[in-house]
């Protein structure tokens, strides 16, 4: 599958659950909401690793369904922990703390349970 199919399959599964609104985050199960929230982190993880110079406007669009994603903390938490596992994962354990840590401000979206190291504790978050 190539990326822009991946990166398509993202926004449409992403767009789905929004506006299927709180009703559909019901339904969607921990998994799901895990595997959508990472699905869309994979946008972000190259550049989160170091592998990319700069942060892709797909990655900012990703980061926003991201947080769209996760309405209360429960579900902050778990999609916390569903991208830290993904950003371990697809960086081969490479995570650049000061490129995760301002992915926020670079992409000016308000999220505060993205991951900014490799030890980062999700369950702090609210």
């Amino acid at each position: 599958m190539s990326i822009s199919m991946t990166s398509t399959a993202a926004a449409v599964a992403v767009a789905l659950l929004v506006v299927a609104g709180g009703a559909g985050l019901a339904a969607a199960g921990t998994s799901d909401l895990c595997g959508l929230a990472e699905m869309a982190f994979g946008e972000c993880t190259a550049y989160v690793a170091g592998g990319e110079p700069a942060v892709s406007r797909r990655c900012c669009r990703a980061l926003g369904d991201i947080r769209d994603l996760a309405a209360t903390a429960a579900e902050r938490r778990a999609v916390c922990a569903c991208i830290l596992s993904e950003m371990l994962a697809a960086g081969d354990g490479r995570v650049d703390s000061g490129r995760a840590a301002g992915l926020p401000a670079a992409c000016n979206v308000r999220v505060g349970f993205i991951p900014t190291s490799p030890n980062f504790n999700c369950f702090r978050v609210r």
